[in-house]
């Protein structure tokens, strides 16, 4: 099942309401009516000691509006919140944010039950884009009951709005039940496949076209892992995983098909690679979902020998200013990978030796949690950059043309290497007169564990 839209309204709520909590002023004396602070925001009502006390309205240049209860200058009771991007919040506030029992009405969808801090968080009903979640909720997302929608209903556990857990999904039509999944899900995923029960065949309508994609893209994902060739003894094999995020451009397929090749320049991976990628035309490669990411990189490591190979990554799509790698497949909604996800995946892997390339903006943010002794990590950009060559008019991304192709693997020297690229991109920034605040600065860690190692693997011949 595919992630709901709904949750988008809320999120664009949330954190203007999270931040109104400078309803107090420091002055000692009484305040007259009318009285105007310093944010410029305005206050008719009761006044005591100085602070907004009592009965009152505070409206903001924004055309933001409260209107109810205050305590020690704090919205802080019953009261009603306006904005003018067009949500309404009506029920209890404390200290400044939602908490307590309230309404919040935006753009079509209406939640109704508990807050704390701003967010949905206890009992409440969800109600958006047709379907409803009646769920206990925690930091505005629901954790555990139930989500109807016209196609049918599941019950059970919920992580970042996806079924995750234990659930089940029971199938509904116009005049009787279609049958359901009960089982293990992972993140929309059902992937306890043996315990679907079929009541009744299942028309085209309303068996989900997300679902077919995902039993026919497994298929491929296993075609892959059955294709790789063993590492062979005595020998520094590659092992290589390729991902393409989003699947909106072609940029990206072009990218891993170009990282592949580079690589194999230097190694033999012609089958000893999973490449996983989203895509408009989603039967080239397997998908790049996160349980297919930690599949592939499992079934990597078990081929490899954790003493003499060397397993290759490669991640390439847009990035988020949080660090997330974005993962985009038309007509299905994925979470996106964090780097913290990422490492998760690494953590139960035999193979020691990684080499990490990240081509997306903001990957400096990869380094801090992926880096050890053993691991060289290369990004396309600083934590707070963003990077270039991502789009569908280019060939590849800038970083992904410089390592392979204009500067090449070098890994003999991988500081000297990383040095030759970190110019490149330099260079092609300058080129087209970019300013130097918005330069993306690549990173780079080398391990002293690999760089020891790559120092004495041999070369290919040049």
């Amino acid at each position: 099942m595919s992630k709901p839209v709904v949750s988008s309204p809320l999120r664009r709520a949330f954190p203007l309401v999270a931040i109104l909590l400078l309803t107090a002023c420091d002055a000692p004396q009484l305040l007259p009516p009318d009285a105007r602070l310093p944010d410029g925001s305005t206050y008719s009502g009761d006044i005591q000691d100085g602070y907004f006390h009592g009965e009152g309205v505070q409206e903001f240049a924004s055309g933001m509006v409260y209107t109810g209860q205050f305590q020690e200058g704090y919205w802080h009771g019953d009261g009603e919140l306006e904005s003018p991007a067009g949500w309404h919040y009506e029920g209890e506030f404390q200290k400044g944010t939602m908490s307590g029992q309230g309404v919040i009405e935006d753009d079509g969808s209406r939640y109704e039950g508990e807050f704390r801090n701003g967010e949905f968080h206890g009992e409440g009903r969800y109600e958006a884009g047709g379907s409803v979640y009646i769920a206990e909720f925690e930091d505005g997302e629901p954790v555990e009951g139930k989500h109807v929608t016209d196609y049918g209903t599941y019950e059970g556990e919920f992580r970042d709005w996806y079924y995750h857990g234990e659930g089940s999904y029971a199938f509904t039509g116009e005049s009787e039940d279609l049958g359901s999944l009960t089982g293990t899900w992972e993140f929309g995923e059902f992937v306890d496949q043996e315990e679907y029960v079929a009541e009744a065949p299942v028309p085209e309508e309303p068996a989900l076209f997300t679902e077919t994609i995902l039993v026919e893209d497994r298929r491929r994902l296993n075609n892959q892992i059955e294709s790789l060739a063993p590492e062979q003894a005595e020998a520094a094999d590659a092992y290589f995983l390729a991902v393409g995020g989003d699947g909106t451009e072609s940029v990206f397929m072009r990218d891993i098909q170009v990282a592949k090749t580079g690589l194999q320049a230097q190694f033999d991976v012609e089958n000893r690679a999973i490449m996983l990628l989203n895509h408009r035309d989603y039967e080239t490669f397997p998908l790049a979902t996160r349980p297919s990411i930690a599949s592939a990189l499992e079934a990597l490591d078990a081929q490899m020998n954790p003493e003499e190979d060397l397993l290759v990554v490669h991640l390439v799509s847009h990035g988020m200013q949080n660090g997330q790698l974005l993962l985009q497949q038309p007509g299905i909604e994925l979470p996106n990978l964090s780097p913290q996800d990422f490492a998760k995946m690494l953590e139960p892997l035999n193979a020691r030796r990684k080499l990490l390339v990240i081509s997306a903006c903001y990957s400096g943010q990869w380094i801090e949690p992926l880096k050890d002794e053993d691991t060289l990590i290369m990004t396309s950009a600083r934590a707070d950059r963003t990077s270039f060559g991502c789009g569908d008019d280019s060939e590849m991304t800038w970083f992904t043309k410089a390592v392979y192709q204009s500067v090449g693997l070098s890994l003999a020297d991988p500081d000297a290497m990383f040095e030759d690229i970190n110019q490149q991109i330099r260079t092609w920034e300058e080129e087209i007169g970019m300013e130097e605040s918005n330069w993306s600065y690549p990173q780079s860690h080398v391990g002293e564990n690999l760089r020891e190692w790559l120092s004495q693997m041999p070369q290919p011949a040049p």
